[in-house]
């Protein structure tokens, strides 16, 4: 199996994973690194969330009645914290593939210079040498 996607790994914070990705996960340090890290950043969020909210009850910001809107605020919230964390490891993965590409253009430019029949110093005399063969033949 490849490395969760990001839908899996929103499943997987959910609760909502299938037991391929959950043996996937058990072996698999990267996609539980990635796992571990975007739910510390929600915790995170969670408690600047829940600290902001203590805060401001101490300036008597009048309490609303709670309501369905302040679940889908919470919702909402969370759908922003965890697209922000998606975007970012979508970003360091396109990082990780250019430096990828560098690296196999760099391979292919020593493979060129070390297959060469003649040294490049050498070429121009290598063609003289050759165009008087032909010439004399």
């Amino acid at each position: 199996m490849t490395h969760l996607s990001s839908e899996q790994i929103s499943q997987w914070l959910l609760g909502e994973c299938d037991a391929d990705a959950q043996r996937h996960v058990e072996s698999c340090r990267k996609c539980h690194d990635d796992i571990v890290q975007l739910r510390d950043g929600l915790h995170v969020f969670k408690q600047s969330v829940h600290r902001w909210a203590e805060h401001s009850q101490v300036w008597n910001v009048p309490a609303r009645k709670p309501s369905s809107s302040v679940s889908w605020t919470l919702a909402a919230a969370t759908a922003v914290a965890m697209s922000l964390a998606l975007y970012l490891g979508v970003r360091q993965q396109a990082q990780v593939e250019a430096v990828k590409a560098q690296d196999s253009l760099l391979m292919d430019q020593v493979h060129a210079r070390i297959t060469r029949t003649v040294p490049q110093s050498m070429e121009r005399l290598s063609e003289l040498m050759t165009e008087r063969k032909e010439a004399q033949q």
